[in-house]
């Protein structure tokens, strides 16, 4: 996971380094690993049995500890440039993050996965709106059909659609919707202020925003049930969803374009279906295989160039 951190310098370093092509292909190939690996996070949130805030407070105290080490290991500290926007970005975006993972943690108390997950992908077209906006630039009309054909094959994958129509919801699980929606929303929120924070590196990004959040949210958690195994679950969280992942992530968002990083969002809910049927057992039908499949023909047709030029 070392290599995560340098993605950001990727593009500031001398002739002798890897080609912008080669930094790229590099930053797909964590994403991609990041959003596999968060593809298992419903399967250790169920199995922590522990309330939503809970949950993530505890997550970021492990994820800072774990991130402190790496920060120290791989000399991050001395090796970022401090200014006052990237100092301002890390802390918005981590009170972004932190929220996120409140709001999604929610979703899935309140209503069913499949709901929550369809819900919460919505993130990756708010992330290209607020790109869009930001940038100034509309995204190309072809890769927007193809997130949409990604978010159809999501809809079969959940079985949110299914041979029997469309999954009704019932007045109790309207909260989780919203729930699921504005940790989307915050999720990209996230994603852009990382997007534009350089100077910092990713290691270190990620342990001011967990210290942020232990700070925001211990007060009002409750304690961990030490005799248990509860806690190994959040512990795994924060040392490998959050502490890993993340740095992959924000390493990787300075790096690629917005429309890749909605893209490759989609790894993780394809990834949940195999988390689930490893874990519980639960066999997909064709219609979920078929979604899979959307999904990956999707995702690789936006984030896979058609043509590699030759070099002369």
């Amino acid at each position: 996971m070392t290599s995560s951190t340098d993605l950001s310098s990727s593009r500031r370093q001398p002739p002798s380094s890897p080609t912008p092509r080669s930094a790229v292909l590099r930053a797909k190939i964590w994403l991609a690993l990041a959003m596999a690996g968060w593809g298992t996070i419903g399967v250790f949130s169920i199995q922590a049995g522990t309330d939503p805030i809970t949950t993530v407070a505890w997550r970021c105290v492990f994820a800072s500890g774990a991130l402190l080490l790496l920060a120290l290991a791989t000399d991050a500290f001395r090796k970022s440039t401090w200014t006052v926007k990237a100092v301002l970005l890390t802390l918005g975006g981590g009170v972004a993050l932190v929220a996120n993972w409140v709001f999604l943690f929610q979703s899935f108390a309140t209503t069913t996965l499949t709901v929550a997950t369809v819900s919460y992908h919505m993130e990756p077209f708010l992330l290209v709106a607020l790109g869009a906006v930001i940038s100034r630039e509309l995204p190309k009309r072809k890769d927007l059909i193809w997130l949409v054909v990604a978010f159809g094959g999501l809809l079969l994958a959940t079985r949110f659609i299914g041979v029997d129509g469309i999954e009704r919801l019932s007045p109790s699980q309207i909260g989780g919707v919203l729930s699921a929606l504005l940790a989307g929303l915050l999720y990209a929120l996230a994603t852009l202020a990382a997007k534009h924070t350089t100077g910092i590196r990713p290691y270190v990004m990620t342990l001011i925003q967990c210290v942020t959040g232990a700070l925001l949210l211990l007060p009002f958690s409750a304690q961990l049930q030490w005799s248990g195994t509860g806690w190994w679950w959040i512990a795994a969280m924060g040392v490998i969803h959050t502490g890993l992942l993340y740095s992959a992530l924000y390493g990787s968002a300075r790096v690629l374009s917005t429309m890749a990083l909605a893209a490759l969002s989609f790894v993780n809910p394809a990834v949940a279906i195999f988390a689930d049927i490893a874990v519980y057992g639960h066999i997909p039908d064709l219609v979920q295989l078929a979604g899979i499949v959307l999904i990956a023909v999707a995702t690789i047709t936006i984030t896979v160039p058609r043509k590699v030029k030759a070099l002369d």
